[in-house]
């Protein structure tokens, strides 16, 4: 499961594959940090390359869903302004 977005870098190299490399959740105060990385292709990512950039995305208040499935987290994800018009891969 990964999202498509074209993004800038500062390596001069447009990331457009998207996909959440880690996810830690706050049950005590009710919230979770993920973390998504961006490669330039899918096939980067599977081959090993290490991500161009990397988003941390805080989700708290209506955007925290206690034990969150992956696709729930992409859901909330793609809502954000900096992820709008994304597609699903």
């Amino acid at each position: 499961m990964a999202i498509s977005i074209s993004v800038n870098t500062d390596f001069g190299v447009t990331a457009n594959y998207w996909n959440i490399g880690a996810y830690q959740e706050d049950f005590k105060n009710g919230g979770a940090e993920v973390t998504i990385y961006g490669y330039a292709t899918e096939a980067a990512r599977q081959a090993g390359s290490q991500p161009l950039s990397a988003a941390k995305v805080t989700l708290t208040g209506q955007d925290y869903i206690p034990d969150a499935t992956r696709a729930q987290v992409y859901s909330i994800i793609k809502q954000r302004p900096e992820f709008q018009g994304c597609t699903d891969l």
